[in-house]
């Protein structure tokens, strides 16, 4: 899964961004408090299902390639501030205890504050688990969605990445009469203050300018390379060209 990255304590470190927490019908609070049953102060794991790595004693499973598949687990706790959940699996009487066999009530937290994790315990985001109490239909479109948006994502920076690195030199430059026009123009603004400061920032606007114009100008030769030839470069995915509106009225310029 693009989204998970394990570290060696068994903690991930997730990227969050492409979720689209809309598709969520309860908060995270709403989430735990479905522990707590009525007349008792305990508060006891929501059961659910998470995607986690089949070998819990691997050391590092980002070296060792683990093996994943959805488990069933008992969500204990939230962090809000890194947006995860601490999820253990449960064990063969489909129970969440600790080392001692006891069950885990309160999400496990000690007097003393958080215990060290156990080698069935995740830190996971919402992403990554299903909540038995929740539709798995509208959860699977959440991970399709979310994953489309990452794939997405990914070929745009591979795109803009393919358009950075071709060569600038002898492609077209901009015009010097066009370039000093746009200096005339930032000139004459009202209230614009002269001196060799000022000088120094245009020179390297100008610059600035004329990078930009040569980027735009591979943009265009390579986004006709691509569309003219698809089976050749399959693996690039050009951006979706979004339709400029034009507005009712306009106002001119006095």
């Amino acid at each position: 899964m693009a989204w998970l990255d394990l570290g060696q304590d068994n903690t991930p470190h997730s990227n969050t961004v492409f979720d689209n927490e809309e598709f969520d019908c309860r908060t995270p609070t709403e989430w735990l408090n479905m522990g707590l049953e009525p007349g008792s102060q305990n508060r006891k794991p929501v059961p659910g299902k998470a995607l986690l790595p089949t070998d819990d004693m691997a050391m590092d499973p980002k070296s060792q390639n683990p093996d994943y598949r959805w488990c069933e687990v008992g969500v204990l706790d939230y962090d809000e501030e890194k947006k995860l959940y601490l999820v253990q699996k449960t064990d063969k009487r489909g129970l969440v205890c600790d080392e001692m066999g006891m069950p885990i009530v309160n999400g496990g937290v000690m007097p003393t504050g958080w215990p060290p994790l156990l080698a069935s315990q995740y830190w996971v985001p919402r992403i990554q688990l299903l909540f038995c109490a929740e539709d798995p239909r509208v959860f699977t479109q959440r991970v399709v969605e979310a994953n489309a948006l990452l794939q997405n994502t990914e070929a745009l920076l591979l795109y803009n990445l393919y358009v950075d690195c071709m060569p600038t030199e002898g492609r077209r430059v901009i015009n010097e009469q066009s370039l000093s026009k746009i200096k005339q123009w930032a000139l004459s603004t009202p209230c614009m203050r002269k001196g060799p400061q000022v000088l120094e920032h245009l020179s390297s606007l100008a610059r600035e300018v004329s990078l930009d114009y040569e980027q735009s100008m591979n943009k265009i030769n390579f986004d006709q390379i691509v569309s003219s030839k698809p089976d050749t470069f399959s693996y690039v995915t050009l951006p979706q060209k979004e339709e400029e509106k034009v507005p009712n009225q306009g106002e001119r310029e006095r």
